[in-house]
């Protein structure tokens, strides 16, 4: 008994001591700010509270007693707007923008923390605590710095598919795991979430509606298997969530893929589906028909935006793949976009341009609905950061891809811009800044202001039993988590924070790469995965075949791309920057030069960047010392399976080349330099699968265990182990056709293959292309670029034609001026389409037959757009 008294006594006069060495600091706050401001300082009083520092509120100046003071409120109120006027400080008139100074407030010393609204107040906020959690009891306000910031897009979007049910649920459900998701957002200032209903998953959700709540007059339309009880926990959970991102700053939207089940493709490829037309199926949506497809969707949506009052936004997929059959396609959008007009004016609205006929979007600017366009950045993978100069032809003439001939002039809506992320990074780690920057850049396209991004992880459980239990990522004695999303911090740093901020100052992740991997290896695993996060755009535009664009097809982080006559037909998805190997082939069969990157050059770069990323991970091995942490092996496992990815196509493209040469030639000696490169190759990915060793789960199920698209068997599940074994069938092949063969008609010699020098030719040109950013209306543009080489300039061309991309680029000679080292063209106004924008390039090419393309693709948007004086 003596020990507890003692014990109890010892306790309190810890507790006192604490209590009393803990610094007051008074908030000065507007009583009457918002949820979003009270979640904020919330975040602040815990930053300070582990700096032993407390936090005091007061609503007047006469009230305040410590010595430390914060300034908190809004840019035209109270104590805020005092200091401003005091001052002569401005924070920008714009949404979301906001102000963080250190100063002196009627004889005391004062943080201020403003916003021009209560999101731009609640960031500035988030940005101090998280400032004052780098710091020390010492000095906890030592990273804590001025700043007036305002948003570069308005919009900056994450999205989220819910293609497995267990899945799903398992987060729908999880309160917890919301918070932590949505903090990671508000945090990095994404502003808008869209979870997507529908997508290829069998018909879960196909419509989403039953999932919520019934209709009146419609008492057949259900979801079977579902009981009100759990029909109302997921309308709630719904509610539920849009209160939290609400109180985090973050709108959010739903998305409507499926109108109705028809099987097809929206089966993802799940098997046991084959009466889901003909009778009641567990978990899908049964009773809607062709004959009152309309009108329930209509009641629908209206029993929507009444029971989710908080609703922010819809999506809608408009094509064949939702559902709709081609001749219900008009009858049906007119119909709802009447109804929307009714039940929710306001309603922001997103319509999928795949397909969409032009009849339809008359129909909603007739209408007058809030919509937008969401087009696909780069296909359905994540390539370069700008939109493809030259999309495949297979796509190019219709609305699909990209843009297409969207971008018209005189402007009736605006584009929101869709990068499908989710086929390319679904599970290896992803950061790198200065994409994300130009990717921001990029989005401004047609007075673009709005992107959206697909989550890590996006395609988990996709294709598989809706009851399924789902995987673990990582084994367990690699797991450093309490959701597997927290492992992709950096890649919600930089889409979020560059796109709110493009100059954005890298302590932001610097601090949280040296909290992660300490001082030491901090800065080579940031810069090794800054350079790591190019090779998968590199291998998406560069190598990829046309049949791997879909993201429920493409997975260029696991798959071998095929057999090596399948990968040497590729030409990649930005066909005007790159060689295709048959063009390659091509090229050194007949002679002649070309201002694109050579596929001999991209071996270069790709075996050039192993190299570099292989220095790396040595050098953050030595730094982390002899027991490294769990997120740090999981880390270099990562970087060490890009870097042999990379390996392994620098060394397949000189085989896909050979191979092509020897279809064109049928000189068996280069298939069997092809054979010799794709043992070369298949030794690279030996690298992987021993890079990945247990560190992953044995069964990555991200898709279709095995489906054919366009002449190709992708697998979306398995493990890179299992790529091994088909890539040494493949190559058994290879042997098998050498032994076999019998030339039909009588060989060519064929031409060596001729390995690059340098992973470009920019190290034998100088160029300085002006740049022409507003169309000189009812004028010739005329454009002008100095050139000089380290060999004599054979020619300069002007590559150039509307923003259009069902247009193929027209060229014309530039002309050398008697100015030294000048070149011009002048494309005449006939050739300006005023219905569009205008983009340019220029080739460049020497006597000795080395080109290259200017603007240069790796530092900056490889082509110029000039735009008409209109904006929207």
């Amino acid at each position: 008994m003596k020990h507890v008294l003692l014990y109890s006594i010892i306790l309190l006069c810890s507790l006192h001591t604490v209590c009393c060495a803990q610094e007051k600091y008074t908030i000065l706050l507007d009583p009457s700010v918002g949820e979003k401001v009270e979640y904020a300082i919330g975040k602040l009083e815990e930053a300070l509270l582990k700096q032993d520092l407390v936090l005091e509120r007061a609503s007047d100046f006469s009230t305040v007693k410590s010595k430390q003071l914060i300034v908190v409120g809004l840019a035209a109120q109270g104590h805020v707007s005092d200091l401003l006027r005091i001052e002569n400080r401005i924070i920008p008139e714009v949404a979301e923008a906001l102000a963080v100074w250190k100063t002196s407030y009627r004889k005391k010393e004062a943080l201020v923390i403003a916003g021009h609204d209560e999101q731009g107040l609640m960031y500035a906020l988030l940005d101090v605590a998280l400032r004052i959690g780098w710091g020390s009891k010492k000095n906890p306000f030592e990273y804590v710095e001025d700043i007036v910031e305002q948003p570069e897009l308005a919009t900056r979007a994450i999205s989220m598919y819910t293609m497995n049910r267990t899945l799903w649920e398992s987060k729908f459900y999880d309160k917890n795991y919301w918070a932590k998701y949505f903090d990671v957002l508000s945090q990095n200032r994404f502003n808008s979430f869209v979870i997507i209903f529908g997508y290829e998953n069998g018909g879960f959700l196909a419509p989403p509606y039953p999932y919520f709540f019934n209709v009146d007059g419609y008492p057949d339309v259900r979801m079977v298997g579902l009981s009100s009880t759990e029909q109302q926990r997921n309308l709630s959970a719904l509610n539920d969530l849009i209160d939290m991102a609400h109180q985090r700053g973050i709108r959010l939207s739903v998305a409507i893929w499926d109108h109705i089940y028809r099987g097809g493709i929206q089966s993802g490829g799940m098997t046991g589906l084959e009466k889901a037309d003909k009778e009641p199926l567990n978990g899908l949506v049964w009773g809607v028909t062709g004959e009152n497809l309309i009108a329930y969707t209509k009641a629908a949506l209206a029993r929507l935006v009444e029971l989710v009052p908080g609703l922010d936004g819809i999506e809608f997929r408009m094509h064949g793949e939702s559902g709709l059959k081609h001749g219900e396609q008009e009858a049906f959008w007119t119909d709802i976009f009447k109804s929307m007009k009714v039940a929710a004016p306001d309603m922001n609205v997103i319509l999928r341009a795949k397909d969409m006929p032009e009849s339809v979007i008359q129909a909603a600017i007739g209408e007058k609905i809030n919509f937008r366009i969401e087009t696909k950045y780069w296909m359905e993978q994540m390539g370069f950061p700008y939109h493809s100069t030259h999309i495949n032809r297979q796509n190019q003439k219709d609305r699909r891809q990209s843009y297409a001939d969207m971008l018209r002039y005189p402007q009736q809506y605006k584009m929101y811009w869709r990068l499908w992320n989710g086929g390319t990074t679904r599970m290896l780690l992803w950061g790198n800044p200065e994409y994300a920057q130009r990717f921001v850049e990029s989005a401004k396209l047609y007075a673009g202001d709005a992107y959206e991004v697909t989550e890590p992880l996006a395609t988990k459980m996709e294709s598989m039993p809706h009851d399924m239990q789902p995987f673990e990522l990582l084994n367990p004695a690699y797991r450093y988590y309490d959701y597997e999303f927290e492992r992709y911090w950096h890649f919600f740093q930089v889409f979020g924070r560059m796109g709110y901020n493009p100059q954005q100052s890298p302590d932001i992740w610097q601090k949280e790469f040296e909290a992660r991997f300490g001082e030491k290896a901090a800065p080579l695993v940031e810069q090794a995965l800054h350079e790591a996060s190019w090779v998968l755009p590199r291998i998406v535009a560069s190598t990829s075949p046309y049949g791997c664009f879909p993201t429920t097809r493409g997975w260029a982080e696991k798959q071998r791309l095929g057999d090596l006559y399948e990968y040497a037909l590729a030409e990649g998805s930005d066909i005007q920057q790159f060689t295709g190997f048959d063009e390659e082939a091509r090229l050194l069969i007949e002679g002649g030069g070309t201002a694109k990157i050579r596929q001999s050059m991209n071996s270069v770069w790709f075996g050039q960047l192993s190299e570099r990323l292989d220095k790396l991970i040595l050098e953050a091995g030595k730094a982390t010392g002899k027991s490294p942490g769990k997120e740090f092996v999981s880390t270099m496992t990562d970087l060490r399976i890009l870097s042999n990815l990379a390996l392994y196509h620098s060394r397949r493209i000189p085989a896909a080349v050979c191979y092509r040469i020897f279809v064109r030639t049928n000189d068996i000696s280069a298939l069997e330099k092809a054979i010799e490169h794709e043992k070369n190759a298949i030794e690279a990915w030996k690298q992987i699968v021993a890079s990945a060793g247990d560190v992953y789960a044995p069964n990555l199920m991200f898709g279709v265990p095995s489906s054919y698209f366009d002449g190709l068997n992708h697998k979306l599940t398995g493990h890179w182990k299992d790529e091994l074994i088909d890539l040494e069938k493949g190559l058994a092949k290879l042997e098998q056709q050498k032994n076999d063969f019998k030339p039909k008609v009588t060989p060519i010699a064929a031409p060596a293959y001729q390995p690059a020098k340098a992973a470009d030719n920019g190290h034998l040109f100088q160029v300085e292309l002006e740049r022409v950013e507003k169309l000189p209306e009812g004028h010739p543009l005329t454009v002008r670029a100095k050139v000089s080489g380290k060999n004599e300039i054979k020619w300069v061309r002007l590559r150039y034609r509307a923003v259009n991309q069902k247009l193929d680029y027209a060229t014309l000679p530039m002309k050398w001026l008697e100015e030294k080292n000048m070149y011009q063209a002048v494309v005449p106004m006939e050739e300006m389409n005023p219905g569009f924008d205008f983009m340019y390039f220029i080739e460049v090419m020497d006597s000795k037959g080395n080109g290259k393309i200017y603007p240069d693709l790796m530092e900056e948007t490889p082509y110029i757009i000039s735009t008409h004086e209109e904006t929207y």
